[in-house]
């Protein structure tokens, strides 16, 4: 089972992509793409910000970690973006993105919104293929009330698109959201097989 449940939030539709391409740094959320450095888009002393003040070491592997924006000047049609950075990489290259949308109390329409879009990334690629989990108990409700359904889509070259709603329950205090995230052949795997031990 591939491990989408591990992003702490896994994001409005804004993809910005030719048809039929098969280059997942194509497609963009806020304007940003995998491969892009994050300097491009926010000041080193404003990432830095965001890494002393949240825990970004989210995996048990520290290869990675994550950097979560919200909506301000840069972040316009999501209500967060997430960006995976490499521990060491003093360029700051995105090598996943994904943004969230909140839909509070109205999951059926995050369900809607989540078939319009796996429906028109279906029209932009050549080759790939769809994994549609369905809907799951999500792993950090223990009282097993909260739910995600999850569509991922694999591209040939081993990047992947995944488009989930998470069905918050009441006692978990969350937004119920929709989220895509694009994920880079590199940290796709990385996440697979690696992040947790």
């Amino acid at each position: 089972m591939k491990k989408l449940s591990t992003y702490l939030f896994l994001i409005l539709f804004s993809f910005s992509a030719p048809s039929f391409a098969d280059d997942i740094r194509d497609f963009q959320i806020e304007g940003m793409s995998i491969g892009d450095s994050l300097l491009d888009y926010f000041s080193e002393n404003e990432i830095e910000d965001i890494k002393k003040n949240i825990e970004v070491f989210i995996y048990d592997d520290k290869t990675f970690y994550s950097l979560t924006f919200y909506k301000g000047p840069q972040i316009k049609f999501y209500d967060a973006v997430q960006f995976h950075l490499k521990a060491k990489d003093k360029k700051y290259i995105i090598y996943s993105i994904g943004g969230q949308i909140y839909y509070p109390n109205t999951i059926n329409n995050c369900y809607m919104k989540m078939d319009d879009i796996v429906s028109e990334i279906e029209t932009m690629f050549v080759d790939f293929k769809i994994d549609n989990e369905g809907t799951r108990k999500h792993k950090y409700d223990k009282t097993g009330k909260s739910t995600t359904r999850s569509i991922y889509i694999d591209l040939r070259s081993g990047d992947t698109i995944v488009v989930v709603c998470t069905d918050w329950s009441d006692e978990m205090k969350h937004i119920d959201a929709l989220t895509i995230a694009i994920d880079s052949k590199e940290f796709a795997y990385w996440l697979n097989n690696v992040a947790y031990k």
